[in-house]
């Protein structure tokens, strides 16, 4: 089993997604390039931002169309942003689609398995998702009124919108998260994730959305992880 993601971000996504895969896909092993992949391996792609994450998928299909057959499954894992799920869904779909028919992937890798996996709003919205990480009574004043705004223990963190004084969702989940982990006397960054990166904190999600259905959107992830080969989730 060979794999090759495409994440967005160049910073939290790698690492999210490595510590992952080195958990549920342990069998897989980091390798540079697609043409440097044996058996059981992957490739994590930095897409450096949206829409920079899209020019990299001719040139990742030109290097699988160098290797036929040589990789099973491609995930391209992004943000919805300010987009609803469906909208980035289906421009994330259309920009593979036309990416892949450019290059003829279909002729060389016919039975790849492609999945693309939208983090809705953000990677933060998935990490809002752990029910008890948010104190009961929370001390910090903006935390406070972000609990009073939306409640991400009770209430799905994919519906938070925005309150007057941030200029996106994706900023507004950031912040939100940044307070919960200093709560806890924590730090939370895009370069320092911190306990979101644990494996109790990855069973957490994995048990809310089970539970409750809440974060949708990761349990795509989930989807893909078991499509690959993942047991146990």
């Amino acid at each position: 089993m060979n794999l090759v993601l495409l994440v967005e971000g160049a910073q939290t996504e790698p690492r999210a997604y490595r510590a992952w895969l080195q958990r549920h896909l342990p069998v897989l092993k980091p390798a540079q390039n697609v043409s440097d992949l044996a058996d059981d391996g992957y490739v994590l792609v930095k897409g450096n931002g949206y829409p920079s994450c899209y020019r990299r998928l001719e040139g990742l299909f030109r290097d699988m169309n160098d290797c036929p057959g040589k990789v099973n499954a491609f995930w391209l894992c992004l943000d919805s942003d300010e987009d609803t799920y469906e909208a980035r869904l289906e421009e994330a779909k259309a920009a593979v689609s036309e990416a892949a028919k450019e290059v003829r992937l279909a002729k060389s890798n016919p039975s790849l398995d492609v999945r693309v996996i939208v983090q809705h709003c953000c990677i933060e919205t998935w990490f809002l998702g752990h029910e008890s990480f948010l104190r009961a009574g929370p001390q910090q004043r903006d935390l406070v009124e972000f609990k009073r705004f939306h409640n991400v223990s009770v209430d799905d963190p994919e519906l938070m919108g925005t309150p007057p004084g941030y200029v996106t969702r994706q900023s507004f989940h950031f912040a939100y998260l940044k307070a919960m982990f200093k709560e806890r006397h924590e730090v939370y960054s895009k370069a320092q994730p911190g306990a979101a990166l644990h494996p109790s904190y990855f069973d957490a999600l994995r048990t809310r959305w089970k539970r409750t259905g809440h974060i949708k959107s990761f349990g795509v992830l989930l989807d893909a992880f078991s499509a690959a080969g993942a047991q146990g989730l």
